[in-house]
């Protein structure tokens, strides 16, 4: 009985394994992402070395940021929020994703800072009632969206998202009917667990999303081709709007402590 792990225990060898990294490794501040290209990019401007396991993690401890490769898909994206919420430096976590766009006001190459999403998936039943949504840490969005407007000069589109494990869903009408009753903006596979994960297990998270793909238009669902072109476009602008956030979430965060402390003297 001695060897039983405890839920913490457990959550940090997870970690640890998928990542190859140490749990002491992780900054304060978490970026997320699916893409290997968003990993070479952050070790290109850190320096920080690309660890590779089952999924890659990279850590700028000058800055105290880490950056996590989780790949694709609900089950993988709530596997790492229920580890990253057992870190106590942990003091934010934000993903940077890519998403279809379904409203057609959006344009490829938007970012869109979600305000929850439709919970279409089959992990985040596992932490929440069917009933409650899936939603961000608000203080995280207005951050986010702010460093959009003031220093990118760009608008952040606002709104509800779909998350679903569907992967072929633009080919079903019947599916494509449900999304364009509801108003929904954009649809992803993972935001919806990611924000559920985090709200149970009390961490805060955001998430800026760029329009990837307009999969309702002709010719609009992602290829092999437009999926080079888009990184090769966005993928510098998309990852300067997330580091910029997280600056900008490091300062709120020190600002919070300092305020306790105050209050504590």
């Amino acid at each position: 009985m001695k060897n039983l792990l405890r839920p913490d225990t457990y959550a940090h060898n997870t970690l640890e394994r998928y990542t190859g990294s140490n749990c002491e490794d992780f900054g304060s501040n978490i970026l997320l992402v699916n893409f290997s290209r968003y990993m070479d990019h952050f070790s290109r401007i850190t320096g920080a070395k690309i660890i590779s396991g089952y999924w890659a993690a990279a850590h700028d401890k000058a800055n105290d940021i880490s950056i996590i490769n989780f790949g694709v898909g609900s089950p993988s994206a709530g596997i790492a929020a229920h580890c990253l919420s057992f870190l106590d430096q942990v003091e934010s976590v934000l993903m940077l994703g890519m998403c279809g766009g379904i409203d057609e006001q959006l344009k490829i190459g938007d970012l869109l800072v979600p305000t929850a999403s439709v919970r279409d998936e089959g992990t985040s039943k596992h932490y929440l009632q069917p009933n409650v949504p899936a939603q961000p840490s608000f203080w995280i969005n207005r951050i986010c969206e702010k460093v959009i407007k003031d220093d990118l000069k760009k608008t952040a589109v606002s709104g509800i998202m779909m998350t679903t494990d569907y992967r072929m869903w633009e080919f079903d009408n019947e599916f494509i009917n449900y999304v364009l009753k509801h108003r929904i903006l954009a649809i992803d596979m993972e935001i919806a667990t990611l924000f559920s994960v985090a709200y149970a297990l009390n961490l805060p998270i955001g998430s800026i999303m760029l329009v990837s793909d307009m999969p309702l238009k002709k010719g609009g669902i992602k290829s092999k081709e437009s999926s080079d072109a888009i990184f090769k476009e966005y993928l510098e602008f998309h990852f300067e709007a997330g580091l910029k956030s997280i600056h900008e979430i490091k300062i709120h965060n020190s600002i919070g402590k300092s305020c306790r402390l105050k209050n504590e003297w």
